[in-house]
């Protein structure tokens, strides 16, 4: 099995699924088709909280980055930030970005044994794992998690359905447990045979969907380890 055997399917918000579909193929070549629905839409919430200008942001995805660049002076301010794609969207918005490992324990030990002086704030989703700020104030440091958008569910696209409903595989790359979740309802009878990635061990754990013909887990929460998992799962997909 090839990719041009093989639909595409990404569930992120669309300018993220574009980037991550443009890099995967570079790596990996052409898929027969590449179907974009969204299952979750990002809404800033209610107001924005109070932040001291001496505070230590830290940031978990992008999505924060954006709405936190659109609300505060960024221009030279520190920012902690999980991994090199949410780093990089926070120096482009003018922060002065730290890079950790890529995941939360990473961050984590950087905090820890960099110990900023000041309130840490980490500004985040409504849903959120890992107990950051929990783990921080138990570590001695001042820290709190100010939620400033939430991930509203979004229906599936009639393209997603129709293309779940097969006959080609469908390869889904799976990158948090919530949309794990809400990926499983929408593959719920399928008849696509599904080749599943996901980018840790506990995003596979959020699928609840179909049993698929194929499943990968990356090595690392990163654009890289994840496209190697796929490239994997498709050389070692039925049928290859």
């Amino acid at each position: 099995m090839t990719p041009t055997d093989i639909t595409l399917l990404l569930t992120r918000p669309r300018p993220a699924a574009l980037r991550f579909a443009a890099e995967l193929e570079a790596a990996t070549g052409p898929f027969a088709a590449i179907v974009i629905s969204p299952l979750l839409d990002i809404v800033p919430v209610g107001r924005f909280p109070g932040i001291p200008g001496d505070a230590a942001l830290v940031f978990t995805s992008e999505n924060a980055v954006a709405i936190a660049a659109s609300r505060l002076a960024p221009a030279g301010r520190r920012a902690w930030c999980v991994g090199t794609r949410t780093a990089e969207a926070a120096q482009a918005a003018g922060f002065d970005a730290v890079v950790a490992g890529g995941d939360a324990d990473a961050l984590v030990a950087l905090l820890l044994a960099e110990r900023p002086t000041g309130e840490i704030v980490h500004l985040a989703g409504a849903h959120q794992r890992g107990d950051l700020a929990e783990r921080l104030a138990a570590g001695g440091l001042t820290a709190r998690r100010a939620v400033i958008y939430d991930q509203a569910p979004v229906l599936p696209t009639a393209e997603a359905l129709a293309a779940l409903a097969g006959p080609r595989p469908v390869l889904l790359p799976l990158f948090s447990p919530r949309s794990a979740a809400l990926a499983s309802d929408m593959a719920e009878g399928a008849g696509a045979a599904l080749l599943l990635a996901a980018l840790s061990p506990a995003v596979a754990r959020g699928w609840a969907g179909p049993a698929p013909a194929a499943a990968e887990t990356a090595e690392r929460p990163d654009a890289p380890a994840m496209i190697g998992a796929i490239a994997n799962l498709i050389a070692a997909a039925p049928g290859a």
